[in-house]
């Protein structure tokens, strides 16, 4: 009886989950129920591959606009976030991995709940396009106040005491 009952056993056995017919796609595009659209707890396992690349493209401008940030403060600036600029002067490489390290771990939770809309008319994927248009006008800021691009500091200049802090800062430059 145990036998026969291995033998009418309806499933197959599972693929590696790498070499799948599933492994690149995803099997879930859409919700199977009508009530579980609804339902932020629910995310989906597929996602749209233009998102992947707005994902990424905000992380390099992340990490860009870090970049900049570090360079802006070589030459004068003062960090305007109080928590960044703590990080700054502890370690410019914590201060790198705690930016995009936040910035990566927001992006993955809003790219998983991107089919849904906060208010009833806010849709979580225009968030992700939103922040991707704020990192492009940080960076075109930053460009603009760029020393020798004849746009004069908008930023406050640095105090005397934060030349020593700069200078040790960029030392591993």
């Amino acid at each position: 009886m145990l036998q026969q009952a291995y033998r009418s056993e309806r499933r197959i056995k599972q693929a590696h989950p790498w070499f799948n017919t599933h492994a690149l796609r995803g099997r879930r595009q859409s919700h199977r129920r009508e009530i579980d659209a609804n339902n932020p707890n629910l995310p989906l396992d597929w996602h749209h591959p233009h998102l992947l690349y707005i994902t990424v493209a905000t992380l390099f401008l992340c990490f860009a606009d870090a970049h900049n940030t570090l360079q802006l403060l070589w030459n004068g600036a003062l960090e305007a976030n109080i928590a960044m600029d703590v990080l700054i002067h502890k370690s410019a490489g914590l201060f790198m991995m705690v930016k995009l390290g936040l910035t990566a771990v927001g992006l993955v939770i809003l790219v998983s709940y991107h089919h849904l809309t906060i208010f009833n008319f806010i849709r979580i994927r225009h968030v992700i396009y939103s922040i991707f248009g704020m990192y492009v006008g940080l960076i075109a800021y930053e460009l603009a106040i760029w020393p020798g691009a004849g746009v004069p500091f908008i930023l406050l200049p640095m105090e005397e005491g934060h030349s020593a802090a700069a200078s040790a800062l960029f030392s591993w430059l």
